[in-house]
């Protein structure tokens, strides 16, 4: 979004400690199949694990394939992974490259979705569940994806629109999406793509020549860690003889994309107010495992800047789970408090991922699969109807623009080379 940039915060890494409560395996048919090609992977993986385990929608299995690794180390650690949690399995194979990897895996999952998940990247708590109830509202995409961003040795969001001319020459997208598995398998996977090639692109532009189309679901839910030197650091090498051949025959692909192909971007605006929404229904009848903690519900306009209900929030996070669901479509940024709120809550901007007709029925099943006995809404959605035998309580939200522009004015002033100055200074007499 528009200004999501100035109130980003790196430090945030998803999976920096795993959850106390999180959801272990209700021993149900998985939903979405994780897949990971691995080799010699070991060193970032323990915070990939834990982003898998801190899911909110439990309803996973991961396919980790060992591509012939060479360090007895990584081998052992394998090992050791596979009994965190009976979700995960691991299969071994010889050394064959990273798209045979996972099309290997793919022969192992036992679900229609799958998701592409590198050993050292990481995804936000809500990531699977976001983009699976995306997928499900949305038949026709054949993928799903959400903003990103780098982190690491160089850091930046990354929000641009999907543009599918811009993908013939330049990949806007990472690997990691959810994307549905007899549509890979059509194109008979991602092995079909030479070694030197970047397979995910290969696989997109291949999708796309066929006139598939994507969802792209606007929040931050992708962190692609960026090394001193990687594997895609190498093969874009221009002075590298493979890397000529790989764009050779992605160009090969590109050339076949004959019409532009329109994607599902979110959010799409209308003017129907809240109230007068058709109500459509999600089809589930699941329940997640009742916690030790009562589960409340928050309904708001957006994350914005009202400090207040904020302080509120958090006090009563201490002794019950908090979800938290925001409604409103928003020029601004959602994440004006969202990560200062997914310190101790469960959020999801709901505009950024579900067409408006669907709202009402995420709110039905969030109460659901949560148990949640008591809503609190603020007072400008009084009149949405939800079920009758919950408790719901009103309450009074105020967004200030005004200090959504000074927290921005705050953070130029802090950038500026006189506010890194004085920054620094700070630190060393503090030190």
């Amino acid at each position: 979004m528009k200004d999501d940039k100035f109130f980003w915060d790196y430090g945030k890494e998803p999976g920096k400690v795993l959850k106390e409560n999180y959801i272990k395996d209700t021993k149900e048919l998985p939903l979405v199949s994780i897949i990971t090609s691995y080799y010699n992977s070991q060193e970032f993986m323990w915070q990939t694990i834990n982003c898998v385990l801190n899911q909110t929608f439990p309803y996973w299995e991961w396919i980790i394939v060992d591509d012939g690794s060479t360090d007895a180390n990584a081998i052992k650690y394998l090992e050791d992974v596979e009994k965190i949690d009976t979700r995960i399995h691991v299969y071994h194979k010889e050394n064959e490259g990273l798209a045979k990897g996972r099309d290997y895996a793919i022969k192992y999952s036992k679900t229609n979705y799958i998701l592409p998940l590198d050993a050292d990247d990481l995804i936000e708590p809500t990531y699977i569940e976001t983009l699976y109830w995306t997928l499900e509202t949305n038949p026709e995409a054949t993928w799903a994806f959400t903003n990103s961003l780098g982190f690491g040795k160089y850091i930046y969001l990354v929000d641009h629109p999907f543009n599918s001319e811009k993908m013939k020459t330049e990949n806007q997208i990472t690997a990691t999406a959810l994307i549905r598995k007899d549509k890979i398998l059509s194109l008979n996977g991602y092995g079909v793509a030479k070694r030197y090639v970047n397979e995910d692109w290969h696989l997109w532009l291949r999708m796309l020549a066929r006139g598939d189309y994507p969802v792209q679901a606007t929040f931050y839910g992708f962190w692609y860690r960026r090394k001193k030197e990687s594997l895609l650091t190498r093969i874009n090498d221009t002075e590298n003889k493979e890397n000529k051949l790989r764009l050779r025959d992605l160009k090969i692909e590109a050339d076949k994309i004959t019409k532009k192909i329109t994607p599902i971007i979110y959010s799409r605006i209308s003017n129907t107010s809240i109230e007068k929404l058709d109500y459509e229904q999600l089809n589930w009848n699941k329940t997640l495992p009742i916690t030790n903690k009562e589960n409340v519900l928050y309904i708001l306009p957006d994350t914005g800047m009202d400090k207040k209900i904020y302080k509120s929030i958090k006090k009563e996070s201490a002794c019950r789970n908090v979800t938290i669901l925001t409604l409103q479509n928003s020029e601004y940024s959602h994440y004006a408090l969202r990560q200062k709120y997914e310190d101790f809550a469960t959020v999801f901007n709901l505009d950024t991922f579900l067409d408006e007709k669907y709202f009402l029925g995420f709110i039905d099943y969030i109460v659901k699969t949560r148990n949640i006995k008591k809503i609190y809404i603020a007072e400008c959605y009084k009149n949405i109807k939800i079920l009758e035998d919950v408790s719901i309580q009103i309450v009074n939200y105020k967004s200030s623009k005004i200090k959504y522009k000074l927290s921005i004015l705050k953070y130029k002033l802090q950038h500026t080379i006189i506010g890194r100055a004085i920054r620094k200074i700070a630190r060393n007499i503090k030190h």
